[in-house]
């Protein structure tokens, strides 16, 4: 007959690292939060993800504010800019930041306006956010970030560095999203 365990303790909810198992322990608290083990960061609510679609005018036409990643995943592919919504944040307020952050582009989230949703493979919503065209001169000067190393006017529709992002830029063009 073999010897009863122990009862196991239910874990508590982020409480372990979701890549490598290692608990965060006492001394990490917060969100974002990295893995003491592995490094992995991790973000309380991933999932939803803020995109923005700002079209820029000048001599040559209108096309959308693109980014070239500095940063995993899609490092040196070229991108709309977007991120992760913070917690409690507004998705319109997390296009404008995003785009402040990796453009220097400043906005007003009262000027957003949801052009598309979608749902990637991998379980990810990304809400695109289109923003009211602005003149090419009236952009700051760009300088790199940590995450983004150049900033550009995608002029007619490619291949992006991610799937939907190419899929919102094509509808764009397309005129889908007046």
């Amino acid at each position: 007959m073999s010897e009863p365990h122990a009862p196991v303790p239910p874990s508590v909810p982020g409480s372990h690292c979701s890549r490598c198992g290692a608990p965060y322990g006492d001394h990490v608290s917060g969100w974002p939060r990295a893995c003491p083990a592995c490094g992995t960061v991790a973000y309380r609510n991933p999932l939803p993800v803020a995109v923005a679609l700002q079209p820029v005018y000048d001599t040559r036409g209108t096309g959308l504010v693109v980014i070239t990643r500095t940063v995993e995943p899609a490092r040196g592919g070229v991108a709309l800019p977007g991120g992760f919504v913070d917690d409690r944040e507004d998705w319109r307020h997390a296009v404008v930041r995003e785009l402040g952050e990796e453009t220097r582009i400043e906005a007003a989230s009262r000027d957003v306006r949801l052009a598309d949703a979608m749902s990637s493979p991998d379980g990810h919503l990304l809400l695109f956010g289109l923003l009211p065209e602005r003149p090419a001169d009236d952009l700051p000067p760009f300088t790199a970030t940590d995450e983004t190393g150049a900033r550009d006017l995608l002029r007619h529709p490619e291949e992006l560095a991610f799937p939907l992002h190419t899929l919102a830029a094509r509808a764009w063009f397309e005129g889908r999203y007046t």
